[in-house]
């Protein structure tokens, strides 16, 4: 696990957190540490997703030891038919909870990536292999049964604004369809900033997706800038 369970206050749930906002702490907290990261590898503009997920939880473990909450790396999202999808990053309130209350997606974002690619932070290539963040969302294979989640992009060319338009760009042509998905897609999809770019450290947007089993997820998007 990603957790240190040697600290004494560790995987202990916190009294002082009320029952239904645990998941706003969790957005305070996600958000601090996300500066911590980018202010520690910044720079890491050719390392791989696997490279920074792994970098990503060891740092989020790190200053989560006093909270009321666990990462827990490539959890398992079971699957009513088929093969379980893993997730790159649940979050549990306790050790002993079999399932997370949050989920964290990661994608690169990067002009170098392969045409086949280069919008899989959205969609992969092939319909089938449900490949794109925000598609494995709205096909319920991440964040499965949740109505919250996040999906982290680790900006390793251009900046936060670029990539904030170029992605609702393809949203867009989704929702046009001028792209091909299987999927029904929807202005609630495309990302609203919640930063006004103030910060290109780390630009905030969130949407809201229709699953394909007609509930809803809620999605709040960091784009961390490794560049600066």
């Amino acid at each position: 696990m990603l957790k240190d369970n040697h600290n004494p206050i560790a995987n202990v749930p916190n009294p002082s957190i009320k029952k239904g906002t645990i998941k706003d702490k969790l957005l305070v907290f996600l958000e601090d540490t996300l500066y911590k990261f980018q202010e520690h590898f910044k720079g890491k503009v050719i390392d791989s997703e696997e490279n920074l997920n792994e970098q990503l939880g060891k740092t989020l473990s790190y200053f989560s030891k006093s909270q009321a909450f666990i990462f827990q790396a490539e959890t398992k999202q079971k699957q009513p038919k088929g093969i379980d999808r893993r997730v790159d990053i649940g979050v549990f309130r306790h050790f002993s909870d079999p399932t997370p209350f949050f989920t964290i997606e990661a994608k690169r974002l990067t002009t170098s990536m392969p045409s086949n690619r280069e919008k899989e932070y959205v969609l992969g290539s092939d319909p089938t292999k449900f490949s794109g963040g925000i598609e494995r969302f709205k096909h319920n294979v991440h964040g499965v049964n949740l109505d919250h989640s996040a999906i982290i992009g680790y900006i390793q060319n251009e900046d936060g604004k670029y990539w904030h338009y170029t992605i609702n760009n393809w949203i867009q042509e989704l929702i046009d369809g001028k792209m091909k998905s299987p999927l029904n897609w929807f202005s609630s999809d495309l990302l609203f900033n919640t930063c006004n770019f103030q910060d290109l450290r780390l630009v905030k947007s969130i949407s809201e997706s229709e699953k394909t089993n007609q509930t809803k997820i809620s999605l709040n998007h960091y784009f961390v800038d490794l560049c600066k």
